[in-house]
């Protein structure tokens, strides 16, 4: 019977080891949350999650979220330029004085039985005390001037973090000639946490 109990124990002790996906909120409570029930929902901006060990569905909202590592990517509240109402971000890059953080959020919206989605992209580079240093938001739309902000990205990143050589590995798998700069956007949608201090 004690050897049952011990490997039942093992067993949850090596599936709690083996979580990595966690939230914590601005009181600084952290929850160990499960892979495979965590979404992060940018339009209504939280992220619905499911506790390790439990099955049912709870929420935080961006407003609450200090930090999340969720799966490969992290997002984080930041008050850019010290304004008081923070913003919940990816972070794509860190350096030691530098951070390249930006979301990309979907709007779909409905009429009758037509429906049209537009997508709006925001990326900053900043340093630690969350001064921007640079950024662009531009969204998906054909315009010369957001056009002319796609061909920005690949430029910006490279100034900033050449020395990195995971991000340059994802800035040329994002890179493309398309006349529109579509392919670019790519960068932003796969949020992918890079740790360049290491």
């Amino acid at each position: 019977m004690k050897r049952i109990v011990f490997i039942v124990l093992l067993f949850i002790s090596s599936v709690s080891l083996a979580q990595t996906s966690y939230i914590i909120d601005k009181k600084g409570t952290k929850l160990y949350v499960r892979d495979d029930a965590t979404e992060v929902i940018l339009i209504d901006k939280r992220i619905s999650y499911v506790l390790v060990g439990k099955t049912w569905e709870k929420y935080v909202k961006f407003d609450d979220l200090d930090y999340a590592a969720i799966g490969s990517s992290v997002l984080k509240s930041f008050n850019l330029n010290h304004k008081k109402k923070s913003q919940v971000y990816f972070i794509y890059g860190q350096k030691e004085d530098k951070q390249l953080i930006g979301v990309a959020v979907t709007v779909t919206s409905t009429s009758g039985n037509m429906s049209s989605s537009r997508t709006f992209y925001e990326l900053y580079v900043i340093d630690n005390d969350q001064n921007i240093i640079e950024e662009l938001k531009m969204d998906d739309s054909k315009s010369k001037d957001d056009v002319e902000k796609r061909a920005k990205i690949a430029p910006m990143i490279k100034k900033y973090f050449s020395d990195c050589p995971d991000i340059m590995s994802k800035l040329q798998d994002n890179e493309g000639s398309d006349e529109r700069n579509m392919t670019i956007l790519g960068f932003l949608h796969n949020t992918k946490y890079i740790n360049c201090k290491q």
